[in-house]
């Protein structure tokens, strides 16, 4: 048995607000037979940060991004111990565990969830397509809720009044929660106003899963949850964030 344990290292440039850059990922792994080791993955194109806050100095950074990473390559300890010190700025999210039987598996884990959570700053060459990441999401909620629909569809009062959500999930209470993909596009409110309204009419639960550069349409759909009654939860959650909280 191989446990991973992760966390996105995110670049924060008003730590008062929520907007953020992953700009790193953190793996420990550990093994019954005593296997340790560290990986830290950066970001490829860090000129994505530099873009992100134009302010940040960019020799600086890099060194210090190296440091943080050399650092830990060679920490011994446990990973709470090594994020627990960074909590300005540049900043680590919650500690994930996720279980494999093999290294391979682990390996692969590890894999997977560098690109996606880096996706944005990624090379053009390791970019996960849409299905990949869609199938990551996909074996994500699988391990977190007890029963996993893909394309799930739910109907309303009428014949015709039907949304179909990508995944539809219940939690260990019988709780039933919809996860929409929503992608960055001239058509993106559209979506979301459509999919709110049959939510809220039907009493149902809705997740959006948004892009990372779509914070201001996150926004839009929390204005709108603060009108429903407790019957209706309308949430809206970043892609990276999805698998870091």
């Amino acid at each position: 048995m191989y446990k991973v344990k992760y966390s996105s290292f995110n670049y924060y440039p008003d730590i008062l607000l929520i907007s953020n850059i992953a700009v790193g990922v953190i793996f420990q792994i550990e093994g019954n037979n005593g296997y340790y080791e560290n990986e830290f993955n950066l970001m490829q194109r860090k000129n994505k940060l530099f873009s992100f806050d134009e302010e940040l100095d960019r020799d600086f950074t890099r060194m210090f991004l190296k440091s943080i990473r050399e650092n830990f390559l060679n920490f011994k300890g446990e990973i709470k111990e090594f994020t627990r010190f960074y909590v300005n700025n540049f900043k680590f999210t919650n500690i994930q565990t996720r279980n494999f039987d093999s290294l391979d598996e682990a390996k692969t884990f590890i894999e997977d969830t560098t690109k996606y959570i880096l996706h944005p700053t990624q090379e053009a060459e390791n970019k996960m397509t849409e299905a990949e990441k869609r199938e990551y999401i996909n074996n994500y909620l699988i391990k977190t809720f007890s029963t996993v629909h893909k394309s799930y569809v739910f109907k309303g009062a009428k014949n015709r009044d039907k949304i179909t959500v990508d995944f539809m999930v219940e939690d260990h209470t019988g709780k039933k929660i919809g996860f929409k993909v929503i992608n960055n596009s001239p058509q993106a409110i559209f979506n979301i106003r459509s999919y709110v309204a049959h939510a809220w009419f039907n009493k149902e639960n809705l997740t959006f899963i948004m892009d990372d550069d779509m914070e201001s349409e996150q926004k839009y759909v929390y204005s709108l949850s603060r009108e429903f009654d407790n019957e209706t939860e309308i949430n809206a959650i970043l892609k990276k964030d999805l698998v870091t909280q």
